[in-house]
C-alpha cells in the first residue's frame, strides 16, 4: 500500500494491517497472524514520519543444529521518510534527537507500508540464529544432531594433525 505524503491528513492517519501479502516476498513462512499498526505524520511535502509495530511469528532454521524453529517478531519502530533535496544536500535539523527516529531516504514523496512492514521484519530477525541457548549443534564429525542423542564420536580420541609434534615434545 503506497500513501503519497500529500494525502496523509494534517491530523496523521492511522493503519492496522493484517493482510500478509507483503510477506512472501520475504521469503520466510509465517506460522501465526500478522498484526501490524502504523501511524503516518505529515510534515511537510518531503517528509513524513512513520511510527508503529509489528508483530507475527516465523519460521527459521537453527545455523547450528539445522532444524526449525519458530521466532517471535515483536517490533516497535519510529522513523522519518525523508525525499532528499537535490539543492541542500547537508543533512537538515530534525525537529527531534536521532536517537528518537531512523531517517530513511526515499526516491518519492510516498510511503509504502508494505516495504516499511518488510524492513522492520529483517531488521528484527537475530543475526545468528539459534533455536535455543542451550542447542549444542551438530557433531563435526559425523553430523549427528547433538541435541537429540549422542555420539560415538564424541568418546573416540580425534587424530589431530599436530599430535606427531605433540609426540615429539613428550620425548
Amino acid at each position: 500500500m503506497n500513501v503519497p505524503f500529500a494525502e496523509i491528513p494534517k491530523t496523521g492517519s492511522h493503519y492496522t494491517i493484517s493482510d500478509d501479502a507483503w510477506l512472501a516476498e520475504t521469503g520466510l513462512l509465517r506460522t501465526a497472524p500478522v498484526q501490524a499498526e502504523l501511524n503516518l505524520q505529515y510534515k511537510g511535502e518531503s517528509r513524513a514520519e512513520v511510527e508503529g509495530f509489528l508483530r507475527t511469528v516465523v519460521r527459521l532454521t537453527c545455523d547450528c543444529c539445522l532444524r526449525d524453529y519458530d521466532f517471535a517478531v515483536n517490533a516497535a519502530f519510529q522513523l522519518v521518510l525523508e525525499v532528499p533535496d537535490e539543492a541542500n544536500w547537508k543533512v537538515k535539523e530534525l525537529e527531534c534527537t536521532a536517537a528518537d527516529f531512523d531517517v530513511v531516504q526515499v526516491d518519492e514523496p510516498i510511503a509504502d507500508l508494505e516495504d516499511i512492514l518488510r524492513q522492520q521484519l529483517y531488521l528484527s530477525l537475530p543475526i545468528k540464529q539459534v533455536c535455543s541457548p542451550e542447542c549444542r549443534g551438530l557433531c563435526t564429525h559425523c553430523g549427528a544432531d547433538l541435541n537429540s542423542s549422542g555420539c560415538t564420536c564424541s568418546s573416540e580420541v580425534k587424530n589431530s594433525p599436530f599430535a606427531a609434534l605433540a609426540a615429539l615434545k613428550k620425548r
